[in-house]
């Protein structure tokens, strides 16, 4: 993971200020001329390179084919490299180094613009290219936009540039940042040097694998994608933790990554982390207390950050700049403290990478309605909706991710669900198997006594899910001993039963206690305490608008819409 910087119609010394922004990562900065052409990247070393002309303290960017007529910069990771460049060896490249950036190199180099569907790459990336033969910039993201990129293109002036933050281009005073746009992810955009025209294509939307197979198979196929994806994700020489704030998708992000290393054979121990405001009875340290004790096999350590309310409300325009985001909403900026208090501590105790489970609620269309969302349950399963909730994911939960991880860290976000494969095997599961009905329940009373042990063993939670599911199966209604909010949680752990049955499968062939997969958990901002400083913060930024969102948009107003000095 890195920041890059480059284009047309800036000089060198230009690209390294704007680089000095861009605050992705402390390895080295490093900016090559091709004539007119600048490349520059800000490296944020996890995985060794060895690259003999890379220089101390500098980044090993760009990357050059054998005749200098090529050269990528990159932004991401290709956790998947060994197999590709395997296959690449076989069709006859050489590589020089041992790292992965030459990989996305002679993958360019072999396919052209095709490398990112001809190759089964499991990678996050922003890539730049500068291709002399064809005398063309191109630039590319992911999908589903785990990185961010923004470009700015000015014909009349001969300038093309491209940014891994908007914060690059505040370097060039005369740019308005209202310019710069963000590249849609998996988009393809070049410049025809000749011409200074630009073109985009798309080159990946998401297709729901649609599946007629009963719901306990389909369990078990997303446990053997997430086994997959998990061992991908601990690519690297660095140390790896987790966010564990208690709910399913982050006890199987943390499991898949952990029980894909040997921690007697590297040199740190497994860490996870979880953020409350200070004095406050947060729900998320709760559940991810009890989600620890179900890692027990490994020695999970549970770091609990905290950060007093009034120093959170003090920090709310900072948070609110870092974010990037310059049409913003409410919903968005509650959970950006979360990221903006993590960041320093987990890099502080050694860890330049963390692990965290985004992208389930959007794919199984499972959110709490607040605030401007606000559709019910049966809209946000159909197909459409969900659809619609993960092409969307990089303008906020993944943009907070990157963003805001790296600037305060540097950390880097890996995201085991947010695997293209994964995504679109999750968007094809049938809505049916979303919410609690005869057979979901059926199926998970079934699971659980096939899967998760000797009933005596179990949980007294468990325990008494399972006997709700059961007099709801026979009743075909709640029972009327449970109260509106007991049966209000029992339909919401339903809207994630196909990710409770992989984990089943988890707990049947691992170390993993299935108590950990029963928690319906809140939004991070709910239960971490921080919406619950809602009425503090419009108080205090009351000369900026009377509500929250009146107030969140004066700040980026402020941060981003001041005029540009005419170059």
């Amino acid at each position: 993971m890195c920041g890059i910087f480059g284009g047309i119609g800036i000089s060198k010394t230009q690209a390294e200020n704007c680089l000095g922004k861009i605050l992705r990562g402390n390895d080295g900065i490093t900016v090559t001329e091709y004539g007119p052409i600048v490349m520059g990247s800000r490296r944020h070393l996890v995985k060794e390179s060895n690259k003999i002309t890379a220089k101390e303290g500098a980044s090993d960017q760009p990357y050059e084919t054998d005749q200098k007529t090529i050269a990528v910069v990159v932004n991401g990771e290709l956790y998947n490299f060994h197999d590709i460049r395997e296959e690449l060896e076989l069709l006859g490249h050489n590589f020089q180094t041992i790292g992965d950036t030459e990989v996305f190199l002679r993958l360019y180099e072999e396919f052209g613009q095709q490398f990112v569907t001809k190759a089964k790459i499991d990678a996050l990336f922003a890539i730049a290219i500068y291709d002399s033969t064809k005398n063309e910039i191109a630039i590319t993201r992911d999908w589903p936009g785990r990185v961010p990129l923004f470009y700015y293109h000015d014909p009349d002036k001969n300038t093309f540039l491209y940014s891994s933050e908007l914060k690059g281009f505040r370097a060039l005073e005369w740019i308005d940042l209202k310019r710069p746009i963000e590249l849609k992810p998996g988009t393809w955009l070049t410049l025809n040097l000749d011409t200074f025209e630009i073109s985009l294509e798309d080159w990946f939307k998401p297709q729901p694998l649609k599946t007629k197979s009963a719901l306990d198979k389909v369990g078990g196929e997303l446990h053997r994608l997430l086994v997959n994806s998990g061992k991908n994700r601990t690519m690297g020489d660095v140390p790896i933790s987790t966010m564990l704030s208690g709910g399913i998708d982050s006890v199987l992000s943390s499991f898949y990554v952990f029980s894909n290393i040997d921690f007697n054979k590297v040199d740190f121990r497994p860490v996870s982390y979880v953020f409350k405001v200070t004095d406050y009875e947060s729900e998320d340290v709760k559940r991810a207390t009890i989600a620890a004790k179900s890692f027990a096999e490994i020695g999970l350590d549970l770091r609990v950050i905290e950060t007093p309310a009034e120093q959170l409300i003090d920090d709310i325009p900072e948070i609110i700049e870092l974010f990037e985001t310059r049409n913003i909403r409410a919903l968005s900026v509650y959970p950006l403290p979360i990221y903006y208090y993590l960041a320093p501590k987990i890099y502080a105790d050694g860890f330049k990478v963390t692990i965290g489970g985004h992208g389930v609620d959007e794919l199984l269309g499972a959110y709490d309605s607040w605030k401007e969302l606000n559709k019910p349950h049966n809209i946000q399963i159909d197909v459409r909706s969900r659809l619609a909730f993960i092409n969307a994911i990089y303008e906020n939960m993944l943009r907070r991710a990157s963003i805001i991880f790296m600037n305060r860290g540097p950390v880097e976000a890996r995201f085991p669900f947010l695997r293209p494969e994964i995504c679109e095997y999750m968007l094809g599961i049938d809505p049916k198997w979303l919410s609690l009905n005869q057979k979901t329940a059926e199926q998970l009373l079934i699971s659980m006594t096939d899967k998760a042990g000797n009933k005596k063993n179990w949980s007294q939670q468990m325990r008494d899910i399972y006997d709700q599911t059961e007099i709801y199966l026979n009743d075909g209604r709640h029972g009327s001993q449970y109260s509106e909010h007991e049966n209000r949680e029992l339909e919401k752990l339903f809207w994630k039963v196909p990710l409770i049955l992989a984990g089943l499968y988890a707990c049947d062939e691992s170390w993993l206690k299935p108590e950990a997969l029963f928690n319906a958990k809140l939004r991070g901002q709910h239960g971490s305490g921080i919406t619950s400083l809602e009425k503090e913060i419009t108080k205090k930024y009351n000369f900026l608008g009377d509500t929250d969102t009146q107030i969140f948009q004066a700040i980026v107003n402020e941060k981003y819409f001041s005029p540009a000095i005419t170059q």
